[in-house]
């Protein structure tokens, strides 16, 4: 898990922020959380932000219980995510909601794979 490699501070921040997140309907959290996103990725270089929101955006959902995709404002947080199971889990989501596929891809296209080049 991201959330258990990061620094005692951001861990108490990312918990303070996934506590908040929790009463919240995934429309809400999704609009909450890419923002909160924007200004981890200020500090860095343009091809370095986008990853370092990610992260962000990874470690909350890791602090959040859901683990299935329900909706399509999860499936976009979902597809965000440097989580490989996060991911799957929003792919499989699309898989069997084809509708929603071109409305979560205008949201937000499939992050590129962290692991290519």
């Amino acid at each position: 898990m991201l959330y258990e490699r990061l620094n005692p501070e951001m861990q108490q921040m990312v918990d303070t922020y996934a506590a908040r997140l929790r009463e919240l309907p995934w429309a809400r959290r999704s609009d909450a959380l890419t923002e909160a996103a924007r200004p981890f990725g200020e500090r860095f270089a343009p091809e370095q932000a986008r990853l370092a929101g990610q992260g962000f955006v990874t470690a909350v959902l890791e602090r959040l219980p859901d683990e299935e995709v329900e909706n399509a404002h999860q499936a976009v947080l979902f597809r965000l995510s440097l989580n490989p199971q996060h991911r799957a889990a929003a792919e499989r989501y699309l898989m069997h909601h084809p509708e929603l596929q071109a409305l979560v891809d205008s949201e937000l296209p499939a992050a590129p794979d962290p692991g290519e080049s």
